[in-house]
């Protein structure tokens, strides 16, 4: 059973986000993953619901330009939220 498609963005699948992604799609999809060396916990969150969001991105009827500008937005979304967040933390610390 097949889950319906909710507005222009496709259903990732859990076990294999990354299957018939051709590699430059791999490429920019896994690019926030990098968040993780930066921002350990936060940044592996951060990263991994970028890398999902990037995944859906790629499946759509978009062009190839408009995809690539659209993946790198939310990579550089997710570490302007990973900046923010450790800018909080560290005024929360730090008094």
């Amino acid at each position: 059973m097949s889950q319906p498609q909710l507005g222009p963005l496709a259903p990732v699948d859990k076990k294999k986000p990354l299957a018939g992604l051709t590699p430059w799609q791999k490429a920019l999809s896994v690019l926030p993953l990098a968040l993780v060396a930066v921002g350990g916990l936060i940044g592996g969150v951060l990263g991994a619901l970028a890398m999902l969001t990037n995944v859906k991105i790629a499946r759509t009827q978009l062009s190839t330009p408009v995809k690539v500008i659209a993946m790198l937005g939310v990579a550089t979304a997710a570490l302007v939220l990973l900046l923010v967040a450790a800018a909080a933390l560290s005024g929360v610390l730090n008094g």
